[in-house]
C-alpha cells in the first residue's frame, strides 16, 4: 500500500464498513504528479468501480490540499478528471 492509500484509509480508520467499501483502491497505483492526484485502474470496469468511490476518495486528499485534480485512468488511453477541491461545511458560513 503506498502513501496516498495509506492516508486515505487511515482517514477513515473509525469506520469499518467505508473501509471495506474502499477496498477497490487496494488494487490501485496512486501518485502525485503536477498538481494532480492520479489514480492507475487495472481496467476499465475497476475505473468505473473507483470512479463510485470518488467522494470518499476527494475529501482526505482535499483536506490536506495534495493537489488540484484527481486523474483516473483506465486501460489504454482511457482517462477522467475531477477537480480536488469541494467546499466545506466551514467554507460555506464565509
Amino acid at each position: 500500500m503506498d502513501r496516498l492509500q495509506r492516508l486515505i484509509f487511515s482517514y477513515y480508520r473509525e469506520e469499518p464498513a467505508l473501509q471495506q467499501l474502499l477496498q477497490p483502491l487496494h488494487s490501485c497505483r496512486m501518485r502525485r504528479s503536477w498538481g494532480s492526484v492520479r489514480i492507475e485502474c487495472r481496467d476499465d470496469g475497476h475505473l468505473e468501480d473507483v470512479s463510485a468511490l470518488l467522494g470518499y476518495v476527494r475529501e482526505p486528499l482535499a483536506a490536506l490540499d495534495l493537489g488540484r485534480q484527481i486523474v483516473l485512468r483506465g486501460s489504454g488511453s482511457r482517462q477522467r478528471s475531477y477537480p480536488m477541491h469541494v467546499p466545506f461545511p466551514s467554507d460555506q458560513l464565509a
